[in-house]
């Protein structure tokens, strides 16, 4: 009878709902050139949001500066320091064009300190130092940006001892997420699953991927959150949490990119909501 009781109880209150809980976007990660090396080659830089930037490849990227640099100038030719527009804001001439060494080659306009031993101002070509296909599936890999999504639960305002809790997940776009770097490599993220803790000491769980409202992603609560710190409306709850997992793979130009010790897979980070969990006594009477 209390069995019975508890089913329901909980087929009243089983009514689809969600709760919002947005996960912050992964740091993307970008390129810059930032100066010039000794062989006339452009130096860059892979610089990832909210991280200490990383060197991309060429020489002196990452180092000390040689110079004190002031004003608009950012990097040092030995003891000058400069500063460039890349590419030049004023196109190469005809005859200029034509002395192009090399297709990837750069119009690239310089500025430097004054120096009348060594002019360094002015026009030129320039070809860029660019990142190995390794360093390109890293930028790549850093540039996949997790969507905020939501954590649907249900029932949406009080589970219940003994009877199931829905978990599942509502992500802001398609599904696959893409990151692209340089070389034409490019990050993929495919959907793995969903990392769930109820929040009751269970542990966590690794359920299939669900964007919808189902039992594909659920958790029995067999105590109620009473004694538990209270939520928003004042009653005392379970903090749930739960995290999007993710399968990632590289393509260069469409082929697929296979690079040992490149990253495999991918966490959103962890988003939260509160689980008010009731529990339900009945009494069961007999007539004589």
């Amino acid at each position: 009878m209390l069995r019975f009781w508890r089913v329901l109880v909980g087929l009243v209150v089983l009514l689809v709902g969600g709760v919002v809980a947005a996960a912050p976007a992964q740091a993307a990660c970008t390129t810059k050139v930032v100066g010039i090396d000794a062989r006339g080659k452009l130096i860059y830089k892979t610089v990832c949001e909210g991280e200490p930037g990383t060197p991309g490849g060429g020489e002196g990227g990452g180092t000390v500066p040689s110079c004190t640099l002031t004003g608009l100038q950012d990097y040092c030719i030995g003891s000058v320091g400069c500063w460039s527009n890349i590419p030049a804001a004023v196109p190469p001439t005809p005859a200029e064009e034509a002395a192009k060494p090399s297709p990837e080659a750069v119009w690239v306009y310089q500025r430097c300190d004054e120096d009348d031993t060594n002019p360094l101002s002015g026009y030129t070509w320039r070809e860029v130092t660019g990142p190995t296909l390794d360093e390109a599936a890293q930028q790549a890999f850093g540039a996949l940006v997790v969507p905020a999504f939501q954590i649907g639960v249900n029932p949406p305002r009080q589970a219940v001892v003994g009877i199931p809790t829905w978990y599942w997940v509502d992500p802001a776009g398609a599904p696959d997420i893409t990151g692209s770097a340089a070389l034409g490599v490019v990050a993929i993220g495919t959907p793995s699953g969903i990392e769930l803790d109820p929040g009751d000491g269970s542990g966590t769980r690794t359920c299939p991927w669900t964007v919808t409202a189902s039992g594909t992603c659920a958790h029995t609560y067999d105590r109620s959150s009473a004694g538990r710190p209270a939520d928003a409306d004042g009653r005392p709850a379970y903090t749930a949490r739960a995290r999007l997992l993710y399968d990632v793979r590289f393509e260069v130009n469409g082929a697929p990119l296979v690079i040992p010790g490149t990253p495999d897979s991918l966490q959103s980070p962890w988003a939260t909501v509160s689980i008010p969990v009731a529990e339900v006594q009945s009494v069961v009477t007999r007539t004589p």
